[in-house]
């Protein structure tokens, strides 16, 4: 299930002209045309939050209820001289066109073309914006800004202290909300810290996080067995899968970046309380920890039921921290006694 997203879409009532091409036709408040030359035509799906704007101000929102496909051609427009086209008409001077490569021209060039055309349904849904939902307010929830696209992905969470304030536009919001889907990339979004979609994409990130934890864990125990690799507990609740290189910097979640360790373990593993040689695979225990009363797991072998074992060189890394934690406990005695 993929999450639903949110766009911000440039129409005007009759023809426009966008770019070097002409013969998009939009009902603003129910169909937004496009067609295969735009960038992101195939990224709009059913169930996507649909924010239209014009070339002055935000004119709605609904809910895409509908794609239609289908083909046709249009009038393509290009340079007369290079050939781009990314040109525009000028309304007040002449000649009339401007190209990016800075030529100007009275007539352009033109190629009939054929094209995948689209039609985005959302009149269902549509309801006019706030006045406080500016363009400058729009434009500041896109989350790849560029000038040139019709289609901007938005992150709706930006807009959401706007959207909530009348209720038929609330209802889109949280219907956004309610389709939301747990996803490992989920999305890292900037709205308030009381905002709903906010929160909700946190709950689903730790639901993503889990997940992902649990598949990490099973290849663990699918290479070392089920129990801890240190103090040989089978209990599963207390069997924890335990990052070597932590997976925030490492983005690995192979089983060569883990270990299976009791619950404590992990804990004193991740504090640096808790190291393994990655010469020998055998446990060292911080003089705290000893203190503490795990003195017993010091110096034993790591359980790897015939397996090659754990990345060494992930291993050294996590070595070094255990190795900087005894050293300050040496200097501190040093400095203590001097």
């Amino acid at each position: 299930m993929t999450s639903p997203k949110a766009w911000s879409l440039l129409a005007v009532e009759g023809v426009r002209q966008y770019g070097g091409n002409t013969g998009y036709e939009d009902d603003p408040s129910a169909i937004y045309r496009y067609d295969s030359d735009v960038a992101n035509h195939r990224n709009v799906r059913n169930g996507d939050v649909a924010v239209i704007r014009s070339s002055t101000s935000v004119l709605g929102i609904g809910t895409i209820e509908a794609i239609v496909e289908g083909q046709g051609s249009k009038v393509r427009q290009r340079c007369p001289e290079c050939g781009t086209v990314n040109i525009k008409a000028r309304t007040t001077q002449s000649p009339r066109w401007r190209c990016t490569n800075a030529h100007f021209f009275e007539r352009a060039a033109e190629e009939t073309v054929e094209v995948a055309t689209f039609e985005a349904h959302y009149g269902k849904t549509f309801k006019a914006c706030p006045s406080e939902m500016t363009l400058e307010v729009l434009n500041n929830a896109v989350i790849r800004p560029n000038d040139q696209m019709s289609i901007k992905e938005i992150d709706l969470a930006r807009l959401e202290p706007i959207l909530l304030s009348l209720p038929d536009v609330a209802s889109i919001v949280r219907n956004h909300v309610r389709r939301l889907a747990p996803e490992e990339t989920g999305t890292e979004g900037s709205g308030s810290a009381n905002s709903i979609i906010e929160e909700r994409r946190r709950v689903l990130r730790e639901i993503a996080l889990r997940r992902g934890q649990a598949r990490f864990r099973k290849r663990l125990m699918d290479r070392y067995g089920t129990r801890c690799q240190v103090s040989g507990c089978a209990f599963p609740g207390l069997v924890e899968a335990a990052h070597i290189s932590p997976y925030a910097r490492s983005n690995d979640n192979s089983e060569r970046n883990g270990l299976l360790l009791r619950s404590d373990l992990h804990t004193l593993f991740d504090l640096g309380l808790l190291g393994i040689d990655p010469k020998t695979l055998r446990t060292a225990v911080h003089p705290q920890a000893k203190a503490a009363g795990y003195e017993q797991f010091d110096g034993i072998a790591i359980h790897l039921n015939g397996s090659a074992g754990p990345d060494r060189s992930a291993l050294e890394d996590r070595w070094l921290l255990y190795v900087e934690r005894v050293a300050a406990v040496d200097a501190h005695q040093g400095d203590s006694g001097a």
